[in-house]
């Protein structure tokens, strides 16, 4: 038997529908970076960081990387919306059944290695968090 699991995350918002290109351009306006340092930092074109900012799903790994350089935690943004289905489907695999080829097994590498980085960094901020109240 195949079990489908899937990961949904939506952004808080008084809105139901945020528009996460939107919140990327506030917050990089907050800041005050110039977009060639921020895409510099990023690691992306200028041309990406423009279709970003006018993409409403735009993905939350994607928004990590920017909050990284912005020294915001995106993820203190997202949280599940009480008794509503998640709106974004972050990932979605097959837990009990071998990759096909190489490609996939990479694929599914990559997505778990960046789902283990934000949680790392994730867990690092609420040590810190932690230890700045104790």
């Amino acid at each position: 038997m195949n079990t489908i699991v899937y990961f949904f995350t939506v952004l808080k918002s008084s809105k139901k529908n945020t528009h996460r290109g939107q919140l990327l351009k506030r917050l990089v306006a907050e800041n005050g970076i110039s977009i060639s340092k921020l895409v510099k930092k990023v690691g992306i074109s200028r041309s990406s960081f423009y279709n970003h900012i006018e993409d409403p799903d735009l993905s939350v790994d994607i928004l990590i990387k920017y909050g990284q350089v912005l020294h915001v935690n995106i993820l203190d943004m997202i949280a599940p919306l009480d008794g509503q289905l998640m709106s974004d489907a972050l990932t979605y695999y097959p837990m009990e059944e071998e990759p096909k080829n190489l490609r996939e097994a990479n694929l599914i590498i990559q997505s778990l290695r960046k789902k283990y980085i934000a949680l790392l960094e994730e867990n690092k901020l609420l040590l810190e968090q932690l230890n700045q109240n104790n």
